[in-house]
């Protein structure tokens, strides 16, 4: 309803004069962002995207710039850790406004001087980019391919660089691009930085005579069908080789079939980022049985701690895990395959304790090399700020 509404606004030309509407009125806010940066996200309930944003504007926090939210939020969880490095606004209320909020962001974006805007995973930043004025430097990040980017295509060339989180996502460009007939030229703004986490110290070496200990993290949703946990869960308890699952997250126990829930414990979410590291550390595999992904947090931070993961063979997990050398991957289309598979592979590594440890400190090296926060800042700042401010700076 609401898209055939919205063609039906532009058809008549009603969308660009409610969008001139906000514009003016703009004029009467009294605002001004002393950094000129402005970040459209869609939330700061928790979450894996939401956490990447966070730090994100971490890096710019001594510019305390500003972050405009376009959704409503199901939880406040990470809203402190945006606070921390930024001034923050809530645009939800004004969601169903469109196209009058649009010219709203638009007016106040343009009155100033080398504004700088950047939006992930949200619509209404699709909508506002063609209304930014040329002089005001545009850009956004894409997770991975989800259906946003139709929404993304029409305003690519005016974007003057684009981040992608994977290489996965950098060939998804290009395929689309070619598609739909774009200059190629345009590729050359596609820009590769890789999402950061907090790396330990040191390899948590994890006791060889316990039952392998497996965690799953992530939300209830049907793209991440936690219901095969609980069937995975089911077959390697019935069979001794494991302990009770540890799932994480919210609307996982609504997720998981009642049957299944007597080989599973249930934490909720998880706030405190110490008790979630611990968890981590403790674990012996990381399960992910998802749809979609681009490359989950999780499975980075999993492999920060040493935790081996086992995961569908989705998005861009395969660009960094090697089957059978820092973690295994599975077809992800059959759900019956899914299951069978991390079964056998959760029992293997349940016995052989040196394949265990073998892949275990192959995950963790790979962490080390690819995951840790140097050049995390460095290539979102190198890429937003102006060549000599201090590009190199920024929190890690």
């Amino acid at each position: 309803m609401m898209r055939l509404l919205f063609k039906v606004l532009h058809a008549t030309g009603l969308w660009c004069l409610l969008v001139r509407c906000g514009m003016l009125l703009s004029r009467l806010i009294p605002l001004r962002n002393d950094s000129g940066m402005f970040f459209f996200f869609p939330c700061y309930h928790i979450g894996g995207a939401e956490k990447v944003h966070a730090d994100i504007v971490a890096c710019f926090a001594e510019l305390t710039p500003w972050v405009i939210f376009t959704r409503k939020s199901h939880n406040t969880l990470y809203r402190d850790l945006f606070a921390k490095s930024a001034r923050l606004f809530d645009l939800w209320f004004l969601g169903g406004l469109y196209p009058l909020s649009v010219g709203l962001a638009a007016g106040l974006v343009n009155r100033h001087e080398n504004a700088v805007a950047f939006g992930c995973n949200n619509i209404f930043y699709y909508y506002l980019v063609p209304y930014l004025g040329d002089k005001v430097r545009k850009f956004d990040l894409t997770h991975a391919f989800d259906g946003l980017e139709r929404y993304s295509l029409p305003v690519a060339h005016r974007l003057e660089a684009r981040v992608a989180i994977n290489a996965k996502t950098v060939a998804d460009f290009a395929q689309q691009y070619r598609d739909h007939g774009l200059d190629a030229r345009l590729m050359d703004r596609v820009v590769l930085i890789e999402n950061r986490v907090e790396v330990a110290p040191a390899l948590n070496l994890r006791p060889t005579g316990r039952p392998l200990q497996v965690l799953y993290v992530g939300r209830g949703t049907v793209e991440k069908r936690a219901h095969l946990v609980g069937r995975v869960a089911r077959l390697c308890c019935g069979q001794g080789a494991t302990a009770p699952f540890t799932l994480v997250g919210r609307g996982l126990p609504e997720a998981v079939v009642a049957d299944d829930h007597a080989y599973c414990r249930f934490t909720g979410e998880i706030h405190d980022a110490g008790q979630l590291q611990a968890l981590y550390r403790d674990a012996d595999v990381l399960l992910l049985t998802s749809s979609r992904e681009g490359f989950p947090l999780v499975i980075m931070e999993a492999m920060g701690n040493g935790a081996i993961p086992i995961a569908t063979n989705v998005g861009g997990i395969a660009v960094h895990l090697r089957h059978g050398h820092n973690g295994f991957l599975v077809d992800g289309a059959d759900e019956e395959r899914i299951v069978r598979e991390m079964s056998v592979l959760l029992i293997d590594l349940a016995t052989n304790v040196e394949t265990r440890e073998q892949v275990s400190q192959a995950a963790y090296r790979y962490a080390c090399e690819h995951f840790s926060p140097e050049g995390f800042c460095a290539g979102y700042r190198n890429l937003l700020l102006p060549a000599g401010a201090g590009a190199g700076k920024g929190r890690t």
